[in-house]
């Protein structure tokens, strides 16, 4: 398989759409602050509440957009285009080298486990 732009760019713009969720939550953070310093605390709550609902679900799908977007354009790019074709190790291949991490391990936010795979 060779590298398309229709698949290129789709894979980026999922990449993209997946940040801009995230980008969201600035705008959430930067509202609890605002409640912060008003002393809002219905507010305060309901947007720590909605941060920590929506943190673990946008960082889990970017980290798959990203994932996505790395193997379907530098892993297809490298197949064009290796600059290290010639490293010859019997004990690591290359492509095994070279391509993200999709096995990436759990982590922890705030005592809640969350599989980032």
């Amino acid at each position: 398989m060779t590298i398309s732009y229709h698949k290129t760019w789709e894979v980026m713009n999922t990449l993209e759409e997946s940040f801009n969720r995230i980008k969201a939550l600035e705008d959430m953070s930067n509202d609890l602050n605002e409640a912060v310093n008003s002393g809002d605390q219905e507010s305060i709550v309901e947007l720590s509440h909605a941060i920590k609902a929506y943190l673990p679900v946008y960082i889990r799908q970017y980290e798959s957009a990203s994932q996505r977007a790395w193997n379907n354009t530098v892993l297809e790019v490298r197949k064009i285009d290796n600059p290290y074709s010639s490293v010859k190790n019997n004990k690591t291949r290359l492509e095994e080298t070279l391509k993200y991490n999709e096995n990436v391990a759990k982590i922890n936010y705030d005592d809640v486990d969350i599989d980032l795979s």
